[in-house]
């Protein structure tokens, strides 16, 4: 199965994280503001639990970085630890057009003047297979079809 909503997932994800944190959310970018985050899908996974329908997981690495050069900021690790926080207490769920998605498996670590926050974003989803596309929770997937 490919990278299903990838996009979708991750906008959403930066609209939850704007509203827990809006004075520091920033998406990095090529020439990153300080601070910022950056929201990397790690992997996705699909289980089938009965014909049609669907277990989707998508394993998110949300970084967080503080200053460009960690060395600089002396309450680093504080900061770092508050973010975390807000993420644990913030991050339940998140709204990804008209579907409500929960987030599970929150932990995080800090390497190198970075938070890494992992986070898992698990949704059920339900297989229309009499379509050329198929349809997960409302938002389409175009399927390549071998003749």
């Amino acid at each position: 199965m490919s990278e299903l909503r990838s996009e979708e997932i991750k906008n959403a994800m930066a609209a939850r994280l704007l509203e827990i944190a809006p004075n520091v959310y920033k998406e990095a970018s090529t020439r990153p503001k300080y601070p910022h985050f950056f929201i990397h899908l790690v992997s996705v996974s699909d289980e089938e639990q009965r014909k049609n329908h669907h277990i989707l997981t998508y394993s998110l690495d949300l970084r967080y970085r503080v200053a460009s050069d960690p060395s600089t900021d002396l309450r680093l690790e504080q900061k770092l630890d508050d973010i975390a926080m807000k993420l644990m207490a913030g991050l339940n769920i998140i709204d990804c057009g008209d579907v409500k998605i929960r987030i599970e498996d929150k932990n995080y670590e800090k390497t190198d003047g970075v938070l890494h926050f992992f986070c898992k974003v698990i949704m059920q989803a339900e297989l229309n297979t009499n379509e050329e596309t198929k349809k997960f929770s409302g938002l389409e997937m175009k399927i390549g079809v071998k003749k």
